[in-house]
């Protein structure tokens, strides 16, 4: 059966780019369109598409509107159609958070460089027509956030020098819901990789610094790492930990051969390197296998390793690449990560 999708914008030539693009793949359907948020609702219920892509800004009812609405009575995978600036880099992360598993930029429909874009939009509704509807509806009912408890690190001192992260399709919900629970008094600093274009993660940033008890900033080259802050690796550019003066901070730079910018591999094997096992490392949702080399790495040199399970990841890609690979040492809902994560600190108590 092919995969129906519905596309919902208020430009007709982008409504007609988008469809001829699907098209020319013989697994894909376009069963309709829709010019608003209301005219897709009431399109959802006759047609049932599998996949919708939704553009964000739209007369009447707007994309996010619509998602919260789509969420609420009958979850789909859907993918955002969002414009490459800063201006729309805050209402495409609102829409992640409220359940969008993807998204593809508007700026990108370029002549020059459509066909890359096709390739990137048919991977992504393939893979978002894999995802369970019920696994959407789970991650935004059962998985709420919940403070952690900061008494249970009053006194702990640790072995660990810092806690890495790794995630992709998923991660920035998967995020906004395991980063609050860390308590001002947790013991390590953060670093993490989250796949994204440029420029999203410093907005990315500033939205997690909003909500987690952690001051949260975009990294750039020189950050210590240290307790009380988390830093995001920028987007489209590569971040690896080093030592200086036997301090622990971030450098930032080009690679230009690597596909993904942050690469999670790219940063787990440079803390491999530099930290041995004295470092937690956790890998979320997210498609492809990055990341899982590095863990492997890490989990080999004894460090504690998590994943998140496949009940809980909106795509189980990564996390289960690197379970494959044999390095992951605990594998946890989301919810439960956190939990995980404050044994495994306390068990390394000096």
């Amino acid at each position: 059966m092919p995969i129906k999708i519905l596309v919902v914008d208020d430009s007709p030539f982008i409504r007609q780019v988008l469809s001829s693009m699907v098209a020319e793949d013989p697994e894909i359907v376009v069963t309709g369109t829709a010019r608003n948020g209301e005219e897709a609702l009431e399109k959802i219920t006759v047609l049932k598409p599998d996949v919708i892509t939704l553009d964000i800004e739209m007369p009447k009812m707007d994309g996010l509107q619509c998602l919260a609405k789509i969420m609420e009575s009958n979850p789909l995978p859907v993918i955002m159609v969002s414009h490459l600036t800063i201006e729309g880099t805050e209402p495409t992360l609102k829409a992640l958070e409220l359940g969008a598993v993807d998204f593809i930029t508007k700026s990108s429909l370029d002549p020059l460089i459509l066909n890359k874009i096709q390739q990137e939009l048919i991977q992504k509704i393939k893979i978002a027509a894999t995802i369970k509807k019920s696994r959407l509806k789970t991650s935004l009912n059962k998985f709420g956030v919940e403070s952690g408890n900061a008494s249970v690190f009053v006194g702990v001192k640790t072995d660990l020098e810092l806690l890495a992260i790794g995630s992709s399709t998923g991660g920035p919900r998967a995020l906004n819901q395991l980063l609050p629970k860390l308590p001002k008094n947790f013991p390590l600093g953060v670093v993490v990789a989250q796949h994204m274009p440029k420029e999203f993660t410093f907005v990315f940033a500033q939205r997690l610094n909003q909500i987690c008890n952690l001051e949260v900033t975009e990294a750039k080259t020189g950050d210590v790492i240290q307790p009380g802050r988390i830093l995001i690796a920028p987007s489209g550019f590569q971040t690896k930990v080093i030592r200086k003066n036997n301090i622990l901070q971030v450098e930032v730079f080009e690679q230009p051969n690597l596909i993904f910018k942050p690469c999670v591999d790219l940063l787990f094997k440079s803390i491999a390197l530099t930290c041995e096992k004295r470092v937690l490392s956790v890998l979320l949702t997210g498609m492809g296998s990055d990341g899982a080399a590095g863990m492997q790495e890490l989990h080999k040199l004894g460090a504690p390793t998590i994943a998140e399970s496949e009940e809980s990841c909106v795509v189980f890609g990564m996390p289960k690449a690197a379970i494959e690979l044999g390095g992951v040492e605990y594998i946890e809902v989301l919810p439960d990560i956190y939990d995980r994560m404050v044994k495994i600190i306390t068990e390394h108590n000096t």
